[in-house]
């Protein structure tokens, strides 16, 4: 029997006893423990733990109010969650299961909270039967999409209700990248934002958080229209609104400059809620936008809200503006093709990611945007730093090919991005940090 106390500051203290057969607190569970006491709960409060092992994040969840539901295949560890509440004085031993998920397991419709320390080990084909049968379930994961696609299948086929509302948080080890993967989620229409993250060695472990992007409000798609910014302005001002166009007649760029829109590209334009604004600069909010839509592409972002290829070529804009009715609409334009018209030469994202349909293009968008600007009242927004971090790595592809810019007769080299995103520039006498393009020519190097 192992015996030790853990403590989270302005939360509680417990006490925690272990077996041999029973995994012990270790530091992704203190992690996991960390990430759920800073959750906002909601007037329902009902949480699931998959895996409660000792019983440590469980009592964590109950002292904080929440109705837990835990289960694990594992018989001792059933026992061992039970005894612990028991000794910490923490009613609801009687919600603890002994059940093998994804048989006898069943996930209440009302559960608002999953959370789950996922088996991460490979499976050590060269040496089976080292662990025993309960240990190997509770240490290592499943090939081929691991537990997460388990979990993720289960919720999907189980209601729609649940899948909708429910908000997931794992446990993973993202690198090197395990078996349970963040992309199974993101393709299949789910939203994520990482929590907590710990090193073990060569190994990064996180926690992140998982929701069905919207929560279920459907995507506002339009066979055509003038401009998706202008439709944006009749959306619904409550949760995440967005509208597609299968084609745009009237798209428009920075400084209200026309946009080819050609028809099969993406035409978006998402309607975030204004109050982003009280900590997050319109700049900044733009160049994030870009970063998102430059990762799903492949593609480079040039300062503040452009998306090139590779030889600086332009495949589509970012444009942010803010309106009196208390929102801020993000539009996007992307082309899917390359085209030479009236002068204007275009590159397309077939040229990055390959002949992808516009509407998993935009799915693949959506859910990045809503990883930085949806609000989940249970989880926290992003600091802005994450922000920050997002643009200048997008941004930095672009400009590690020796980028150089020149306004009036001075040429400057980009070192940085500040809190305003604004482009912060060296020059051979000073310094000095670009709002906006005027006056600002670029420099790219076509090796």
């Amino acid at each position: 029997m192992v015996e030790a106390r853990f403590r989270i500051e302005g939360v509680g203290e417990w006490g925690v006893s272990t077996t041999n057969s029973v995994y012990p607190p270790k530091e992704d569970t203190k992690m996991l423990c960390r990430v759920v006491s800073k959750l906002a709960k909601g007037t329902s409060a009902n949480a699931v733990e998959i895996g409660c092992g000792s019983g440590l994040v469980s009592m964590v969840l109950k002292t904080l109010g929440w109705e837990v539901t835990a289960y694990d295949v594992n018989p001792y560890a059933v026992a061992c969650t039970r005894g612990n509440m028991d000794a910490n004085g923490i009613s609801g031993k009687d919600s603890i299961y002994e059940a093998e998920f994804g048989q006898d397991f069943p996930i209440p419709e009302e559960a608002d909270l999953i959370v789950w320390n996922l088996p991460y080990l490979e499976e050590d084909v060269n040496n089976p039967g080292i662990l025993e049968k309960i240990e190997d379930v509770a240490l290592t994961d499943l090939p081929q999409g691991g537990w997460s696609r388990i979990l993720l299948d289960n919720l999907e086929g189980t209601s729609i209700k649940l899948a909708e509302n429910v908000i997931v948080i794992l446990v993973m080890r993202t690198e090197p990248e395990g078996s349970s993967k963040v992309l199974d989620w993101a393709e299949r229409g789910w939203s994520w934002r990482s929590l907590g993250m710990e090193r073990y060695g060569s190994e990064k472990v996180e926690t992140i958080g998982f929701w069905r992007t919207g929560s279920g409000a459907k995507v506002t798609i339009l066979d055509s229209c003038k401009s998706t910014m202008d439709e944006a302005k009749s959306l619904p001002s409550n949760g995440w609104q967005r509208v597609l166009a299968r084609s745009q007649t009237n798209g428009r760029g920075r400084r209200k400059s026309d946009w080819i829109s050609k028809d099969d590209g993406l035409f978006a334009t998402w309607s975030l809620d204004a109050e982003l604004l009280e900590n997050i600069s319109p700049g900044l909010i733009q160049t994030c936008a870009g970063a998102v839509v430059s990762e799903v592409l492949g593609a480079n972002m040039k300062w503040p809200n452009d998306i090139v290829n590779r030889d600086g070529v332009k495949m589509g804009g970012v444009l942010v503006e803010s309106a009196n009715d208390g929102t801020i609409r993000v539009g996007i334009g992307l082309n899917k093709t390359s085209f030479e018209e009236k002068g204007i030469i275009g590159a397309g994202w077939d040229e990055t990611i390959g002949d992808i349909d516009s509407s998993k293009v935009f799915q693949r968008i959506d859910g990045g945007l809503s990883a930085f600007f949806e609000n989940k009242e249970m989880m926290a927004m992003p600091d802005v730093d994450s922000y920050s971090r997002i643009s200048w790595k997008e941004l930095s592809r672009f400009l590690s090919r020796g980028v150089l810019v020149s306004r009036g007769n001075e040429i400057f080299r980009p070192t940085g991005l500040n809190a305003g995103g604004e482009l912060e520039v060296v020059g051979i006498e000073n310094a000095v940090n670009l709002r906006d393009l005027e006056g600002v020519r670029w420099f790219v190097s076509k090796s």
